[in-house]
């Protein structure tokens, strides 16, 4: 009965119960062969995804270039692309590069310069784009360049210029929209239904788009007679005074 009550007795029910605690935690530390999974990292320390690359920019009349010459460096210039899409290189002389990419005319200049440079290597950098415009000419109270601006109508370019005259011929306005090539493409536009019916616009501006408003066959003969005829018989009648003109 004193066997139940030594404590000597409980000794070793404690000691199985620290070898099962020290195997819980050498197990929960990994040395059981069984390696927790480690925490799955957060969101602020996974890498920003790429972007997605944008479209190839081209060069346009008005852009300012940095042309590097890597093995020759007192080759490199900085110049503007003048209005006819040309500039002009010591090594290469006139190059025309409106429509290129940067990358097309490193490889056009490195080709240009191998007869006078060694193993040339050219970087070109757009380091100034130009204002994208179009031209209104005509029968506009202000011809000239535009700025563009997105979405841009034909009636909205030509309201910029002032307005339309009095001689406009609003039924075939003429847009010319140019290609890589530098060819134009000509497309008639009625304005006179914008203009006198409301009928919504459907045509959108693109960089370097003519608008060109022609005058009406009347007004063409108002201008022959008062530049050439009146200046000569000064009691002349001004046109459609007196007598009418058929189209």
């Amino acid at each position: 009965m004193q066997a139940n009550g030594n404590p000597s007795s409980r000794r070793p029910g404690r000691a199985v119960l620290c070898a099962l605690g020290v195997l819980v935690a050498l197990g929960a530390c990994g040395f059981g062969g069984h390696q927790a999974p480690p925490p799955a990292p957060s969101a602020a320390l996974l890498p920003p995804p790429r972007p997605e690359p944008g479209p190839t920019y081209r060069i346009a009349a008005g852009d300012e270039l940095d042309v590097r010459f890597t093995f020759q460096p007192d080759m490199n210039v900085h110049v503007p692309v003048r209005p006819d899409g040309r500039i002009s290189l010591p090594p290469t002389g006139e190059l025309q590069v409106i429509g290129m990419t940067p990358a097309e005319l490193e490889k056009l200049v490195a080709e240009k310069s191998a007869g006078r440079l060694r193993n040339p290597e050219v970087v070109v950098i757009v380091t100034k784009i130009a204002d994208t415009l179009v031209y209104v000419g005509g029968e506009v109270f202000k011809p000239g360049f535009v700025a563009l601006r997105p979405g841009m109508t034909p009636l909205q370019a030509v309201l910029q210029s002032g307005g339309f005259r009095k001689t406009a011929k609003l039924e075939s306005v003429l847009l010319l929209t140019p290609a890589e090539s530098g060819q134009f493409s000509a497309a008639r536009v009625d304005m006179a239904q914008v203009v006198n019916h409301g009928v919504p616009e459907r045509v959108r501006l693109h960089p370097n788009d003519v608008v060109y408003v022609p005058a009406t066959w009347i007004s063409d003969m108002d201008d022959v007679v008062d530049q050439y005829v009146r200046g000569l018989i000064p009691a002349l009648p001004r046109v459609g005074v007196g007598y009418s003109l058929s189209q």
